[in-house]
């Protein structure tokens, strides 16, 4: 038995006998493998340092080419705060002889506004971009003490950089910002603005939707492009597609780029758009006072978007003496040739005991019979009167037969009263803008629920 010798302890001794043969070779195959990864590693090391030493090269030629941009506006900016006319030029595109002839102008332009003490060249750089032998910078002064933004463009070339004509291929890549109604597209150089018109639209759709009725609106899309032809305007009115051109074409201002007067602009379009959608794009029609209500209604709700005084005075008291609901219900019942007297259905009152301030329609009123006088239109133009009295309707064909038209007016007051006769009238207080000499008193009378001139 002792001789017998199981197949696997045979095996055993051969593997052992194998291991103990190779165990140099795999002492080399482990040194190679080692000094392998070492060469390996060292070269990816070196590699590593190469690029890093790159990318620092890199940046510090980015940070040179930088400082020396900020050199030449700073440059620029000293050569217009001093009035070294040679010395701005030679900052400009020497090539484009039309642009030379453009800053020459711009040069006598920034004369004029610092003899009058209204400009400060700060020199403040507030943003800075640089792509390759392009760059642009936001670059800050303030005009009337309130800060403003330009947008200038430069090429870099063998003596640096020099001042270029707006180059609307580099004003960033495009962008979008997206709210629940409103969806901004811009480019890079237009971020902060188009973040406030963001905000703004998407806070004038909701306010504006809760004291209308804005059906099944779609989302407003609103495109920016610094080579809009107008400043602002529809593009296709269906899909509510609003463009506006970028205010750095010319200038903007440094904290507001969307300021009072493209607030007021952007508000009266959506605010046309929003009534639109409530009264069923109803087509009012001139001269009748639905014309006026119409356009009255517009101002007030641009008014209740941006906080800015529209002049809408009318509209402003009935919705601050009742509720913003009554100009909607107004809206409403208005057709296309309503008067006056449908404020007195929207309000359900009679209008003589209404707390309403009436300057601005008795100013459209005032200027709406020189326009039917000018075109020669009697008809319309005596039904603005109170042709039921005798007196007034010789007043009316006197005045119109002298073929004079009356001042342009400022209504300056009002005051309601009764007549003898129990009827009430309306006495405003005028003065006409230009060459007034003296206030001057006209009277209108409530004739069904509509006021008529009576003076």
């Amino acid at each position: 038995m002792s001789r017998i010798r199981f197949e696997w302890d045979v095996e055993s001794q051969q593997i052992e006998r194998f291991d103990s043969e190779d165990l140099e070779s795999k002492r080399r195959r482990r040194r190679n493998a080692l000094l392998l990864a070492a060469l390996i590693g060292l070269l990816l090391a070196t590699i590593a340092l190469i690029l890093l030493f790159v990318r620092q090269r890199i940046h510090e030629v980015e940070t040179q080419y930088a400082q020396l941009l900020q050199d030449t506006v700073k440059a620029e900016v000293a050569a217009l705060r001093i009035g070294d006319l040679n010395s701005f030029l030679n900052l400009q595109d020497s090539e484009d002889a039309d642009w030379i002839n453009r800053q020459r102008l711009m040069f006598q332009r920034y004369g004029d506004l610092k003899s009058s003490g209204a400009i400060e060249l700060t020199g403040s750089i507030l943003a800075v971009d640089i792509a390759a032998e392009h760059a642009r910078a936001l670059v800050q002064e303030d005009i009337n003490k309130l800060p403003y933004a330009r947008l200038w463009f430069y090429r870099r070339n063998g003596d640096g950089w020099r001042h270029v004509a707006p180059d609307y291929s580099f004003w960033g890549e495009p962008d979008s910002i997206e709210s629940s109604d409103v969806l901004v597209n811009f480019r890079g150089a237009d971020r902060e603005f188009a973040r406030q018109v963001s905000a703004a639209l998407q806070d004038w759709i909701a306010s504006g939707c809760a004291i209308l009725d804005c059906g099944d609106l779609p989302k407003l899309s609103v495109e920016i492009d610094p080579q809009a032809t107008s400043e602002i305007a529809w593009m296709n009115e269906p899909a509510i597609r609003l463009q506006i051109r970028s205010p750095y074409v010319d200038i903007a201002r440094a904290d507001t780029p969307f300021d009072g007067r493209l607030q007021l602009l952007a508000s009266r379009m959506l605010a046309e758009r929003l009534i639109d959608a409530h009264t069923g794009e109803l087509a009012v029609a001139y001269p009748h006072d639905a014309y006026y209500l119409r356009g009255a209604a517009i101002a007030w709700l641009s008014e209740v978007f941006t906080r800015l005084d529209s002049g809408a005075v009318l509209m402003r008291s009935l919705a601050e003496n009742y509720d913003d609901d009554t100009v909607a219900r107004m809206l409403t019942k208005l057709y296309a040739t309503s008067d006056m007297s449908i404020l007195e259905a929207a309000l359900a009152q009679p209008l003589e005991g209404a707390s309403l301030d009436w300057r601005d329609f008795i100013e459209w009123r005032l200027a709406l019979e020189n326009e039917l006088f000018s075109a020669r239109r009697q008809n319309e133009w005596l039904s603005l009167y109170d042709t039921s009295d005798a007196q007034v309707r010789q007043v009316a064909y006197e005045r119109y037969s002298r073929s004079e038209s009356a001042p342009d007016y400022r209504v300056i007051d009002q005051l309601i009263w009764s007549k003898p006769d129990g009827g009430s009238q309306l006495r405003v207080t005028v003065r006409a803008r230009v060459d007034s000499v003296a206030d001057e008193i006209i009277l209108f009378n409530l004739v069904n629920s509509v006021w008529k001139r009576a003076s």
